[in-house]
């Protein structure tokens, strides 16, 4: 094992380091990629993923397919609630899909960007203690999509307490 003091160990490290630096500048093509490489993968990184401001006005299809219980449906308590949000924030245009078959031909034909179904005992899962069940289906090309309709209804369960 060698023994070498602070002094010498701090004049090795800058001499590497000087060699190392004197090697980038004489190598220009490296010099151009540590500048360019950043700024294009910055750039690659910025269209894959939009920004949040593009989500507005996304078109989501709804559907409602709660039996409810008796004469109360706890999922029109649920569509009132995220229509609110909705009217604050702008960020969907809710549309009616009568099932899941036809929400997936609408994502499929780009007439929306994704889907939420309410299942047929939402109501009466919730009335007894159980949890309701919602569906979200998306786009996959659009890994924002499904986390933006979670924080949506995240929102809604939140006003509805």
């Amino acid at each position: 094992m060698i023994k070498m003091g602070a002094k010498t160990m701090i004049s090795h490290s800058l001499r590497i380091a000087w060699k190392d630096l004197m090697e980038l500048f004489r190598n220009r093509m490296g010099l151009v990629l540590l500048i360019l490489m950043p700024i294009f993968m910055m750039t690659m990184v910025g269209f894959i993923y939009p920004s949040e401001t593009s989500l507005n006005n996304v078109d989501i299809a709804l559907v409602n397919e709660d039996q409810g219980f008796g004469n109360y449906t706890l999922s029109s308590t649920f569509i009132t609630a995220l229509e609110a949000i909705n009217d604050n924030a702008n960020m969907m245009t809710l549309m009616d899909a009568s099932n899941l078959d036809e929400v997936r031909d609408l994502i499929q034909n780009g007439d929306a960007e994704g889907g939420i179904i309410i299942s047929s005992d939402f109501t009466s899962d919730i009335l007894s203690g159980e949890q309701g069940t919602l569906t979200i289906v998306t786009d996959q090309s659009n890994p924002q999509m499904s986390a933006m309709i979670q924080a949506v209804l995240g929102e809604v369960f939140e006003e509805m307490g």
